[in-house]
């Protein structure tokens, strides 16, 4: 099957829906990866042939993820299966490495001023540590937005109301998030000629 096919029977499977975890092997039952590994005719695994090691494992946890509906997941992941087609056996360590830091940039800020927006008593420190991510895009900076996120997470677990306030327009802050998360990689993609 040329590489064309394969997108456009990549795509067929996706658009019909994913689900997460690995699923069925049918279309709108199946995971991201299943959905290449089918379109493949590898029959259902979430180890496409075609995909590098690393790229399956983004796109699992971008699977797995919390969207607020399987076709919200299908139209977020369509671009991230096409992009990973054919990455087996090529050097995976700059996508990585880009990966990484616009996650740090991009991703973990959204996420942030999320948590701030519904802790508003933490919302100074979290404000900074998003800025911080932003500015720096390194491992420090994503360690000190975890004990900020963490330190606010302590003090909502012990407000009566932080259930309701965590829930309050969650999907559409996850999908909005997520949805980031995967463009980060398509940037990285971009990096390497391949979206």
């Amino acid at each position: 099957m040329d590489n064309e096919e394969l997108r456009v029977r990549v795509t067929e499977i996706v658009s019909a829906g994913l689900v997460s975890g690995l699923g069925s092997a049918k279309p709108g039952a199946t995971c991201v990866e299943g959905a290449i590994a089918l379109a493949m005719g590898e029959g259902l695994t979430d180890a496409p042939s075609c995909v590098a090691e690393p790229d399956r494992r983004f796109a699992i946890v971008m699977n797995d993820a919390r969207w607020s509906s399987p076709e919200a997941r299908a139209r977020g992941l369509l671009p991230l299966a096409l992009a990973q087609l054919g990455t087996a056996g090529t050097d995976r360590v700059a996508w990585a490495q880009r990966v990484a830091e616009g996650t740090i940039r991009k991703v973990l800020p959204m996420v942030l001023r999320e948590v701030a927006a519904r802790i508003p008593s933490h919302a100074e420190a979290l404000e900074a540590a998003a800025v911080r991510c932003e500015r720096d895009g390194d491992r420090a900076a994503a360690d000190a937005a975890y004990v900020a996120a963490d330190a606010a997470y302590v003090a909502a677990a012990d407000a009566a109301d932080a259930a309701y306030v965590a829930a309050a327009n969650a999907a559409d802050a996850a999908d909005k998030i997520l949805l980031v998360a995967v463009e980060v990689a398509l940037d990285a993609y971009c990096a390497e000629g391949r979206a």
